[in-house]
């Protein structure tokens, strides 16, 4: 009888550098640098959120609709429980992970508050990197998320920055 092909665990660090790429989503959100999203999606990116014109097709569009949506606002974003698995072959990984997005009333909405529960469906990729003074690197990239809402709580309004 042949032996069965040997399966490799994937590296122990892969789940925490998975863990940060879709956490320095929720901080360049917070943070209204939309431009560092290019560090968190890959540029052929496809995503689907839960708004109008939602389905976004590469990284550009996802920056420009978030800018759009957030922009006005001020917003904090928490994850909470989270499953992640790693092929072995340590190439791609299948992560959902529930958040909490809690959206601020300014100006006239002041004082109200807008709370988005949900999921991220998220398909990530390895790719290789250059890290300066270190050479070859990996990290992780988000190639495919869904964004799935379990419940928004508050004042709609609250997203027209006013």
């Amino acid at each position: 009888m042949a032996a069965a092909p040997a399966v490799t665990a994937p590296n122990p660090l892969d789940f925490f550098a998975v863990q940060n790429v879709i956490a320095q989503y929720c901080f360049a959100l917070d943070g209204k640098r939309f431009d560092a999203l290019a560090q968190v999606f890959t540029a052929d990116v496809d995503a689907s959120y839960p708004f109008p014109g939602g389905r976004l097709k590469g990284c550009e569009a996802v920056q420009e609709a978030i800018r759009g949506r957030l922009g006005r606002i001020t917003t904090q974003h928490a994850l909470t429980t989270q499953c992640i698995n790693i092929d072995p072959g340590a190439k791609s990984a299948h992560a959902r992970t529930y958040f909490t997005a809690t959206h601020f009333g300014r100006e006239e909405r002041a004082g109200e508050v807008l709370t988005a529960y949900g999921t991220y469906v998220d398909e990530l990729v390895c790719v290789e990197c250059h890290v300066e003074g270190v050479g070859l690197g990996r990290r992780w990239m988000i190639s495919q998320r869904e964004v799935r809402f379990t419940a928004r709580v508050g004042d709609e309004r609250v997203m027209d920055g006013k």
